[in-house]
């Protein structure tokens, strides 16, 4: 009768269930039994109560005798809802103690119903049409009832639908009539109504109490995440700060001899205390200056970095001319243009007006984006550094050039620590990766934003916005005159 219960409204989610694991389908047994326990748990008193108003109701038509006996056994097989009490009392019950109570529960609910309905059976005939409504009414209203509160159970649902679905058409049925025959027909009609609704229920209470153990699974997921989540970020930070003392001792310990390699090394070069007898005693000694240097400046810039992206960098904001800086960071790659046949041109629109930014790092930026651009433009190339206003009142300046340009695959990898793209393969001095991952640190401290746009072959251009609260004017922009030097 089960599987009948679950055909033709319940196919889809029985086998939903039916791919539910052994232990969440037996706690789904367990919740749905409760709750179909805890709805009928007031019929223990109601129903001696309605017995002994319908016992006065039939005592015009029907023996008293009869009336006494089936009293008293209604008020004996009401100790099943006292049943129904012991099983809600359990706590966590193992599943085959569940499938024994549910299948003694609905026995009990089986009989008692059949009690319950007696005299629907046995003294319909003898009674008049009033009595007779009264039967069919009292049948009807406990088939609506019964299926109702039981719809959770799949099996106790059962036990309530077929005494008073027997009750509601077999007596009207055998006594035969017109007006019997339509009662039958109405109670047929009503009963497969009512079926539906148990139906419905029964899968509306299912997969509530299905959707409610999801949650509950998610819930404890998402607590796991957030355990590991927290102890992934005790690690991340406990790993932050050794790297962190890391370089500040590796900073101390490796400047300490650099300065010593750097000053012996240019003592030796130029020869103060005397000739070294050899010329390439100095060429060996420029060379191992210049390694020294370049050894300084990649701890310099490891240094910055670990400080921009542990949030350490303060920005002590001094007005700065943004022509004057191009100039100056311009003079220090004067040689180095010269020697690569490299043009170089300035683009800065007049009348800008001063920026408030911290002088060191408006020069490290420029410093690492001129020398970039020179590292990848061939010679009788051509770098442009430009400054103008931006198009939100802000002031923009950057660098271009006509070098090989970048993949648009690898602009993402340009900005990250020691990343460098494809182009690189056909470079000589490849660098460390760190001057554009700097660049964008010091901007973003700024408040401001980094782009690049390159096309492969052409050239690339990288654009440093800074917002129109870093100017000592925020005015609105004016039109724009690019001057070219």
């Amino acid at each position: 009768m089960a599987a009948a219960f679950n055909v033709p409204g319940i196919t889809r989610d029985a086998s939903r269930t039916q791919a539910l694991s052994p232990e969440r389908a037996a706690k789904l047994e367990l919740d749905q039994l409760r709750l179909a326990e805890a709805n009928v748990q007031p019929a223990a008193y109601a129903m001696p109560a309605f017995a002994l108003v319908m016992s006065v109701m039939l005592a015009a038509w029907v023996p008293a005798d009869e009336l006494i006996v089936w009293f008293v056994v209604v008020c004996l097989v009401s100790v099943r809802y006292w049943a129904g009490y012991r099983f809600l009392a359990l706590t966590d019950p193992a599943p085959k103690i569940v499938r024994r109570w549910h299948y003694a529960l609905a026995a009990m609910t089986l009989a008692t119903n059949a009690v319950w309905m007696y005299p629907a059976f046995a003294f319909y005939g003898q009674s008049t049409e009033t009595g007779q409504m009264l039967f069919a009414l009292v049948a009807g209203c406990s088939l609506t009832a019964g299926v109702a509160m039981l719809s959770p159970s799949r099996y106790c649902v059962w036990a309530a639908f077929i005494p008073y679905a027997l009750a509601l058409v077999l007596p009207p049925l055998l006594h035969g009539g017109a007006l019997h025959y339509g009662l039958a027909i109405l109670g047929v009609g009503l009963s497969l109504f009512i079926l539906h609704l148990g139906r419905t229920m029964y899968i509306g209470t299912r997969d509530l109490f299905l959707t409610r153990e999801d949650k509950n699974d998610l819930i404890e997921q998402l607590a796991a995440a957030k355990i590991e989540s927290d102890k992934a970020r005790h690690r991340a930070e406990t790993a932050s700060q050794a790297k962190s003392e890391f370089l500040a001792n590796m900073s101390h310990e490796l400047r300490t001899p650099l300065n010593a390699i750097l000053g012996f090394s240019e003592i030796m070069k130029g020869e103060v205390f005397g000739s070294l007898g050899s010329p390439q005693y100095i060429e060996y000694a420029g060379h191992i200056h210049g390694s020294g240097q370049h050894l300084l400046g990649l701890i310099n810039d490891v240094l910055d970095l670990a400080r921009i992206e542990a949030g350490r960098f303060v920005v002590r904001a001094v007005e700065i001319n943004v022509a004057e800086a191009v100039s100056d960071a311009l003079t220090l790659f004067e040689v180095r243009a010269a020697q690569s046949n490299i043009r170089v041109k300035v683009a800065v629109e007049n009348g800008l007006p001063l920026i408030l930014a911290d002088e060191r790092a408006m020069r490290q930026v420029l410093l690492n984006l001129i020398s970039n651009a020179m590292k990848f433009t061939p010679a009788g190339g051509t770098v442009t550094v430009f400054a103008r206003r931006a198009a939100q009142g802000g002031m923009e300046f950057g660098v271009s050039d006509s070098g090989c340009g970048i993949d648009p695959a690898d602009i993402d990898a340009v900005f990250e620590a020691f990343g460098q793209g494809q182009h690189d393969v056909a470079v000589r001095d490849k660098g460390t990766g760190l001057g554009l991952p700097i660049v964008r640190g010091l901007v973003e401290a700024h408040n401001g934003k980094v782009k690049l746009t390159s096309d492969l072959g052409k050239g690339t251009t990288v654009t440093c916005t800074f917002p129109r609260e870093r100017l000592t004017a925020p005015q609105p922009v004016p039109i724009r005159l690019a001057t070219v030097i």
